[in-house]
């Protein structure tokens, strides 16, 4: 879980720290904990280094996804990537927002 919450970069007045700008989307991507079957959440929002993504599923800081999307556009681009959760906090009663670090 992401710890103390003026540290948590979507809190309103939360100070800047992110290495790059996030851009507001909202696409599905396919995700599995290395590497099970894949589950479906939504993204929040996504940079160059990583993503908050919506899913139904608890997991643990440090857990490793291996993540598959789809970027919209005029030419859709098809993403394969890893990432490491970085924090999880509850949304909903049954969804949680997960920040995830692309590591490749």
């Amino acid at each position: 879980m992401y710890e103390g919450a003026n540290s948590d970069p979507a809190s309103p007045g939360a100070e800047e720290r992110r290495k790059f700008p996030r851009i507001d989307i909202a696409t599905n991507v396919s995700y599995a904990a290395i590497i099970p079957a894949y589950e479906v959440g939504t993204t929040k929002d996504i940079s160059e280094g990583g993503m908050c993504l919506e899913m139904k599923r608890k997991m643990a800081r440090g857990t490793i996804l291996r993540l598959e999307f789809d970027l919209p556009g005029d030419k859709p681009e098809h993403i394969e990537a890893l990432g490491r959760i970085m924090w999880q906090r509850p949304k909903t009663e049954d969804t949680y927002a997960t920040g995830i670090k692309f590591l490749t």
